[in-house]
């Protein structure tokens, strides 16, 4: 039990300066899901703000030592910055560290190692995932996208189009997912690359959302060529490439029970201040009253969720289907608060100034919250896989 409680102190004090890091130096996020930079002097100032993370130790800690890791690294040190991130409305980043590293450093070579990981470690290379396609949705083994490989297999042309790739249109590496193979079992022929986004044949286009922001992009492949050295891993070895990578992203889903915290606050902030036409407030009304209750037991019921999973992530005894169900009660969770708080505002006659901005946020993350049961895997796909992993039913 000692041993128990000295972790937790330590974990602590890492927390604590973390948070005062990011409180200090760090790059501020004007709204949630806002993340493709304004203009160059934005776009550098998070590159810089990256930079920082990496020299200080809080992103990449996990990395082997030998390219810029930490020796008295944790795991659980890594859901804490994504924690305090989140808490400070800092600049998180998303590919470069939880996919993209994590598959250069487990399967790239050497010399992809030499080249690949400084450049990630000082803010050179934003990385984008090059996955998803029109047809495929969520199912990325139906990808068509195809990259046929010369005569003497030492280049590969890609003719494709991939779809609701974030970041495409500042990144400058994409990790992409193309069939090799066609003729074998779907898993079987794709082989994942790693692509300069600036090659010949690239063709970024980003995508205006609802929220009236551009964060996903089209990216059309057109004769792109590719030699040996961009395969990552082996050929018609890109599932297991991209797998490992995936797994290695659900150690940071505990950071969503956060936001999920501060999505509750600023609903009660709401609620406060949205006055009806009597002039009492949102808050005053037992019906309301009841539904924040309800509300509140929502974002516990995730919060317990996504702990057991972190806990399990942590140990080593992870089941197949803790993603899954961590997922969905995440983004259907966050959905469900932004609809009560849009009938507040609809219900309010008028809201004071302070509750205004909050309206504002709320607004976004109405339109917002609908792209997140879309992103990492539709809320459709995510049912499905825990019916067949959790619940032992057949596959429709």
């Amino acid at each position: 039990m000692a041993a128990d409680v000295r972790v937790d102190v330590d974990v602590e004090a890492y927390r604590q300066r973390v948070r005062s890091f990011i409180a200090e130096r760090g790059h501020r996020m004007d709204q949630e899901g806002v993340r493709v930079p304004r203009d160059a002097a934005e776009e550098q100032a998070i590159r810089g703000w990256l930079r920082a993370l990496y020299d200080a130790g809080y992103l990449g800690g996990g990395w082997p030592p030998e390219w810029g890791g930490r020796a008295e690294h944790q795991p659980v040190h890594d859901l804490v910055v994504m924690e305090e991130l989140i808490r400070g409305d800092a600049y998180r980043p998303l590919d470069q560290v939880m996919l993209a590293a994590h598959a250069v450093t487990a399967f790239g070579t050497d010399k992809q190692k030499r080249e690949l990981l400084p450049r990630i470690r000082a803010g050179e290379h934003v990385w984008c995932q090059l996955f998803s396609e029109p047809e495929a949705g969520s199912d990325l083994a139906a990808l068509r996208t195809r990259a046929e490989p010369d005569p003497d297999g030492e280049a590969f042309t890609v003719t494709g189009q991939k779809i609701w790739s974030t970041d495409a249109q500042w990144s400058d590496m994409g990790l992409l997912l193309a069939r090799t193979d066609p003729s074998v079992e779907r898993h079987a022929g794709i082989t994942a690359f790693v692509v300069p986004m600036g090659l010949p044949g690239v063709d970024v286009r980003p995508i205006r959302e609802m929220t009236g922001h551009a964060e996903f992009c089209e990216v059309f492949l057109d004769g792109v060529r590719l030699g040996r050295e961009h395969v990552l891993g082996e050929v018609n070895g890109g599932w297991k490439v991209v797998t490992s990578g995936l797994a290695s992203e659900r150690a940071f889903v505990g950071a969503n029970a956060i936001q999920l915290e501060r999505l509750f606050q600023d609903l009660v902030l709401l609620a406060r201040t949205a006055r009806h036409p009597d002039g009492t407030a949102a808050l005053d009304h037992e019906d309301i009253q009841a539904r924040l209750a309800a509300a509140l037991t929502r974002v516990e019921e995730v919060r317990l969720i996504v702990r057991d999973t972190v806990e399990r992530i942590l140990v080593g005894g992870e089941h197949p289907s803790d993603g899954p169900v961590a997922k969905l009660a995440y983004t259907e969770t966050n959905v469900a608060l932004s609809e009560l708080a849009m009938e507040i505002i609809a219900s309010a006659e008028y809201i004071d100034d302070d509750g205004a901005r909050v309206a504002d946020r709320w607004q976004h993350n109405f339109l917002w919250g609908r792209a997140l049961t879309i992103s990492g895997g539709a809320s459709e796909i995510m049912r499905g896989l825990i019916g067949r992993q959790l619940l032992g039913l057949p596959r429709a």
